[in-house]
C-alpha cells in the first residue's frame, strides 16, 4: 500500500523526527573524541588509557545495538529507539561532571548501550514509512545524520573549547537530547510495516494510515485480523540460513571495515592532528571536513543508488577512499604543513568512504526482510562495534606511526570495505526512470 501511493507531509515528518534521532547520536558520539586532547592535556593521561574509554563505549554500543534491534522486532521500533536515546542524553550529561577517567569509562559504556541500537532501529522506522522508489535516500539520510550530528559537534568544538572547555560539550549535548526525547515521546508513532504484522495493534495501525492518507485504512489494518494470523516472530538463526547467510556475513565484514575506519577518525583523528602540530581549531575543523564531506556524499550516493543499483556505486566509492587514504599517507604534514590539502583530503574522504558506510544501511534494510529486518541491521551494526572497539585500542598505536601508520591503516580497510560489497547479494537495484520519479 506505501509503495502504490504518494509519500505524504505526515511520512516525511516521522522521517524528520527519526533523522533527529541520529544527529543528536552522532553530536553525542563524536564528543569524547572532539574533547580528547583536551582532557588529556588537562588530567595528564596518556591516549593508551583514553583508547581503553573508547574500548569500552564500543562494547556498550554493540551490547546497545543487538538488544535494540531484538527490542525493536519483538516490541516495537518506537519504544526501542526513544529508550536508546534517552540513555544516551543521560549519560553525556552526566559525563561533563565526571572528575576522574573511570567515570568517564562508565559514563561512556553506558551512553554506548543508547548510542548503539538508534542508528539500526531508525534505519529500520524509516524504510517502514517509505514508499520503495525513496527508501534508499531516506534511509541514506537517516544514518547520514549521523555525519550531521559531528559536523554540529565539530563547529561546537571549535567554538566552546578554547574559552569554555571541554565539560561544556557535555552539558548541553545532554541538555538538548533530554529536551527533545520528552518531545518524541509525545508524537513519534509506531513504525506502520511493524504494526501491519501485529492484528491486536490494529487500531493503532487505521489510525497512522488515515494521517498517511490511505483512502480504506481499514481495509489494510484488519486484513490480518479477518485472515485469524497470529503476529509472525521470525527466529534470529533465520539470518543464517541459506538464504541470508551470505548476505548477513558479507554485510558484517564490510560493517566491520567501515565503522573501524569512522571510529578510528570521530575518536582519535583530532588527537592524531594536534599531534602533528596542528591547533584545537585546525583539529577539529578536520573532523568537521570529514563528516561534511560524508553528508554530501551519502546522498550522493543515494541518488546514484537510484540510478545505479548499489553494487557499482558503493564498490567504487570504497576504492576511491582507498585512494584518498594513500594520499593523506604520503603528505608532508608533520609540522602542522600543508593544512589546506589535509582539510581538503579529509572532506573527500568522507565523500568517498563515510558516505559508503551510511549507505550500506540501505542495502540492510533492503536485503532482510520485514521480520527480521531491525536484528539483521543491529547484526550488522553490533560487527561495526567488534570493528570500533578495535580502532579504540588501535588508534592510540597508529598515531605514534604519524600519518603514514595511521591513513595507511585506513586505506587497508578500505579495501576489505569494498571486498564485503562485492560480496552481497542483497543490492539495492536499480530503480527504472519512471519508478525513480
Amino acid at each position: 500500500m506505501l509503495d502504490d501511493i504518494p509519500m505524504s507531509s505526515y511520512q516525511i515528518w516521522s522521517v524528520l523526527m527519526i533523522a533527529a534521532t541520529v544527529i543528536l547520536d552522532g553530536l553525542d558520539n563524536q564528543m569524547l573524541g572532539l574533547a580528547a586532547p583536551s582532557l588529556l592535556k588537562e588530567w595528564g593521561i596518556d591516549r593508551t588509557a583514553l583508547g581503553s574509554v573508547f574500548a569500552l563505549g564500543f562494547v556498550g554500543m554493540a551490547v546497545g545495538t543487538l538488544t535494540s534491534g531484538w527490542v525493536g522486532d519483538r516490541f516495537g521500533r518506537r519504544g526501542a529507539l526513544i529508550i536508546g536515546v534517552a540513555i544516551f542524553g543521560v549519560a553525556t550529561l552526566l559525563t561533563g561532571f565526571s572528575g576522574a577517567l573511570w567515570q568517564v569509562a562508565a559514563l561512556k559504556t553506558l551512553a554506548g548501550v543508547g548510542l548503539g541500537g538508534v542508528p539500526g532501529t531508525a534505519s529500520a522506522m524509516i524504510a517502514e514509512f517509505t514508499p520503495v522508489r525513496w527508501r534508499s535516500v531516506a534511509v541514506t539520510f537517516g544514518v547520514v545524520c549521523v555525519s550531521i550530528g559531528g559536523i554540529l559537534g565539530g563547529v561546537a568544538a571549535a567554538l566552546i573549547l578554547p574559552g569554555l572547555g571541554w565539560r561544556w560539550l557535555f552539558y548541553i549535548g545532554g541538555v538538548v537530547t533530554m529536551i527533545f526525547v520528552t518531545w518524541l515521546w509525545f508524537v513519534l508513532p509506531e513504525s506502520p510495516r511493524y504494526l501491519a504484522e501485529r492484528p491486536d495493534r490494529a487500531a493503532e495501525l487505521d489510525r497512522i494510515l488515515r494521517r498517511i492518507g490511505h483512502p480504506d485504512p481499514a481495509s489494510a489494518a484488519h486484513v490480518p485480523l479477518a485472515a485469524g494470523e497470529a503476529p509472525r516472530y521470525e527466529p534470529m538463526r533465520n539470518l543464517f540460513g541459506t538464504a541470508l547467510l551470505r548476505d548477513t556475513l558479507a554485510l558484517a565484514v564490510a560493517m566491520f571495515s567501515g565503522m573501524f575506519m569512522i571510529y578510528l577518525m570521530f575518536n582519535w583523528a583530532p588527537t592524531m592532528l594536534n599531534s602533528a602540530g596542528f591547533g584545537l581549531q585546525t583539529a577539529s575543523l578536520g573532523l568537521t571536513s570529514f563528516n561534511m564531506g560524508g553528508t554530501i556524499g551519502a546522498m550522493i550516493a543515494s541518488l546514484a543508488i537510484i540510478r545505479f543499483g548499489s553494487r557499482p556505486v558503493l564498490i567504487l566509492m570504497a576504492i576511491v577512499g582507498a585512494a584518498v587514504c594513500a594520499t593523506l599517507a604520503l603528505l608532508p604534514i608533520s609540522g602542522g604543513r600543508n593544512e589546506a590539502a589535509v582539510l581538503a583530503c579529509l572532506g573527500a574522504l568522507g565523500l568517498f568512504a563515510s558516505a559508503a558506510q551510511s549507505a550500506m544501511f540501505a542495502v540492510g534494510a533492503h536485503a532482510f526482510p520485514t521480520g527480521l529486518r531491525a536484528r539483521g541491521l543491529g547484526l550488522m551494526g553490533a560487527a561495526g562495534r567488534v570493528g570500533a572497539i578495535v580502532s579504540a585500542v588501535a588508534g592510540a598505536l597508529l598515531i605514534d606511526w604519524g600519518n603514514l601508520g595511521f591513513f595507511g591503516a585506513l586505506g587497508a580497510l578500505m579495501l576489505v570495505n569494498a571486498l564485503g560489497f562485492i560480496a552481497v547479494r542483497g543490492h539495492v537495484p536499480a530503480l527504472g526512470r519512471k519508478d525513480a520519479l
